[in-house]
């Protein structure tokens, strides 16, 4: 498909998922030592569903986004440990509900998660990110340059991207609550099948602030899953969203 011009956007808000945690410092080992302490990681709190050719390029996009952590702030998951019980987890997760040739955008992508970590785990989808932060969305093109993936990359908002592009699902990770995310796509619901959120305890209330301000009428919202993070008491939660048949956009409230 042809893709939109991408040059001359200007930087708009981002948003950062809160993390009180203090910053650790990156790994600074080689990536075959990582890929292997990865793949430890994973198989100790039962991920199994990662191809054996991933491991090196999860490793390699690890060093990666770290080396970029240092310039510009990414994520506050440096080192193998919380990448995987977070990132990683919650990725491969995600993986597990997308079809066979699936068309999907990654909204606010970021560092990359989890539209760039979904293009490894399963390179049968098309995956695009799109970033409204143009150096964010600079920094993810380098790294899917990088990586040799075949990810299109736009620095722009959804809403920007959707004038342009239909998808199957949409995905999105610690860009926003949801009445933000159904505010953003109260008038595009028809241009997409599905939007794919992960989301944290707090969901709940989320969902009611969203249906105060009239934002789920004729939006269909279901619970895929919700599984806990490791060691944590806190659970992450994959809800789906998509338009009911028949309704038609809404003004917000």
């Amino acid at each position: 498909m042809t893709h939109p011009p991408t040059d001359n956007i200007p930087d708009e808000a981002s948003h950062d998922a809160p993390d009180d945690r203090p910053p650790i410092v990156p790994y600074r080992g080689t990536p075959e030592a990582l890929a292997s302490e990865l793949r430890s990681i994973a198989q100790s709190i039962n991920i199994a569903d990662v191809p054996d050719d991933a491991w090196p390029q999860l490793a390699k996009y690890c060093l990666m986004v770290w080396d970029w952590n240092e310039k510009i702030n990414l994520t506050r998951h440096t080192d193998p440990e919380r990448f995987v019980k977070r990132d990683l987890l919650d990725s491969v997760m995600l993986a597990s509900y997308l079809a066979q040739n699936e068309e999907v955008l990654d909204i606010g992508t970021g560092g990359g998660v989890p539209g760039i970590l979904l293009a490894i785990l399963r390179p049968d989808i098309q995956v695009t990110l799109c970033d409204s932060v143009a150096k964010k969305a600079r920094v993810a093109q380098q790294m899917v340059d990088d990586l040799g993936l075949k990810v299109p990359v736009y620095p722009q908002s959804v809403t920007k991207v959707l004038e342009d592009f239909r998808y199957d699902s949409l995905v999105a990770r610690a860009v926003g609550p949801l009445a933000r995310l159904c505010g953003w796509l109260k008038e595009d619901w028809h241009k997409i099948g599905r939007l794919l959120a992960i989301k944290g305890p707090k969901w709940v209330e989320e969902r009611g602030e969203a249906r105060h301000r009239g934002l789920l009428k004729g939006v269909d919202l279901r619970r895929l899953v919700s599984y806990r993070m490791p060691d944590t008491d806190s659970e992450s939660t994959i809800l789906q969203l998509s338009r009911q048949r028949g309704a038609q956009p809404v003004e917000e409230i």
